[in-house]
């Protein structure tokens, strides 16, 4: 435990479909790095634990609360969502932690210690290490996903030193897949509606600004440049470890991953293209793509996506078509859409109606930083980066 303590560490955290549990999977086999079974939002387990909330607690009641809350992670023929039940060369392995050597690990890792929320996910971390064989004392990093922001604030109390991984995309692309692919699994929670839309655009528009109010040393990472190998070589060197060969495979547990439910192509050989296409060209109106290519203008050009210079026409012509509703949105006003969810909930369309109008004012904004000339800075991961969040602050 003094070791783990003393562990340099790296949250990673997604801004859509991003691909962080691709890069996670990468980093699963790396000898120096301690990691864990996928993203894992530890400080909500902690802020909710009835053990925690009691005031006062048995650690081997606590680790029996994780193992029921998180079995998935632990027996991954349950994790069907990112299809780890068909792991291995042939689909047919999974993950098994005996469950009773994890719980005896942990505890021997958070004996005389206090335990608290950092503590605990040390122990955690350390003890499914452990399970797999790996060597405690060659770890070099901590990399944990907590995936949301809404884990950042209380991650950062743990590791106030911890450096961050925030993963982008191309923005047109990330907002097709976001819808089309989630919109595949409604049955499993309900996102074919104005909430999850908005809410979704929301996080591509903010992207990495979370982290601007931290003083932390943060890195925005491409999915596009997952593929290459001398920026793999770049986060590496970012993170105080080697490269890795191992890196070239998606792993978890050292099992070959072939991608999650959503995925619709299985990944044999790491990363490759296909991952990324979803023809967001075709999917999205000539109107989308004219609006988001404005309201987005500064990110694609620093991030060196494909965009189209805006002029004063543009500047004219945005106020009234950011009023016009986005392709996916008219379909929450379709006879059929309205038919069905009239009948089954009439909340529903109210909730559209005030999304719309959310919507509507959140590309407003973006109007408006774009028009003032606010320019968009974050410190991409490119090839021998030298940018830390002090130099960013410096060129800003």
């Amino acid at each position: 435990m003094e070791h783990l303590l003393a562990l340099p560490s790296c949250a990673l955290f997604t801004t859509g479909r991003t691909g962080t549990d691709f890069l996670q999977s990468l980093l699963d086999s790396h000898p120096e790095v301690l990691t864990f079974n996928g993203h894992l939002h530890f400080h909500a387990f902690w802020e909710n634990s009835i053990c925690v909330g009691a005031g006062s607690f048995a650690a081997a009641d606590l680790l029996d609360e994780f193992i029921g809350k998180n079995i998935e992670y632990l027996k991954s023929r349950y994790d069907l969502l990112e299809r780890k039940h068909q792991l291995g060369e042939a689909y047919d392995q999974s993950i098994d932690i005996d469950l009773h050597v994890f719980h005896q690990e942990a505890l021997r890792l958070l004996d005389g210690r206090e335990i608290n929320s950092k503590t605990a996910l040390l122990a955690v971390y350390g003890a499914y290490a452990l399970c797999l064989g790996q060597d405690l004392e060659r770890k070099k990093v901590l990399f944990h996903h907590p995936h949301n922001f809404e884990e950042l604030a209380p991650y950062m109390e743990d590791f106030p030193d911890s450096k961050v991984i925030c993963m982008t995309r191309d923005p047109r692309a990330n907002f097709v897949s976001g819808i089309e692919h989630h919109r595949d699994n409604n049955h499993v929670v309900n996102t074919d509606n104005g909430g999850h839309l908005y809410f979704y655009i929301k996080r591509i528009l903010e992207d990495a600004t979370a982290l601007e109010a931290h003083v932390n040393d943060y890195m925005v990472i491409r999915i596009e440049d997952l593929g290459r190998k001398e920026i793999l070589e770049s986060l590496c060197g970012w993170l105080g470890i080697p490269y890795d060969e191992c890196m070239s495979q998606s792993t978890w547990a050292g099992l070959r991953w072939h991608g999650d439910k959503l995925s619709k192509i299985n990944r044999n050989e790491g990363f490759s293209s296909r991952l990324l296409e979803n023809r967001w060209e075709r999917r999205l109106s000539s109107t989308d793509k004219y609006v988001l290519n404005y309201i987005m203008y500064p990110r694609l050009k620093h991030y060196e996506y494909e965009y189209k210079k805006v002029g004063i026409f543009g500047t004219l012509a945005l106020p009234f078509l950011i009023l016009l509703p986005l392709s996916y949105e008219k379909r929450f006003w379709s006879p059929r859409y309205i038919g069905f969810n009239f009948k089954n909930n009439k909340k529903v369309l109210l909730r559209n109606g005030l999304n719309y109008f959310r919507r509507v004012k959140l590309f407003f904004n973006y109007y408006l930083k774009v028009t003032m000339q606010k320019k968009f800075v974050q410190p991409l991961l490119m090839v021998n980066p030298q940018i830390s969040a002090s130099a960013r602050l410096t060129e800003e």
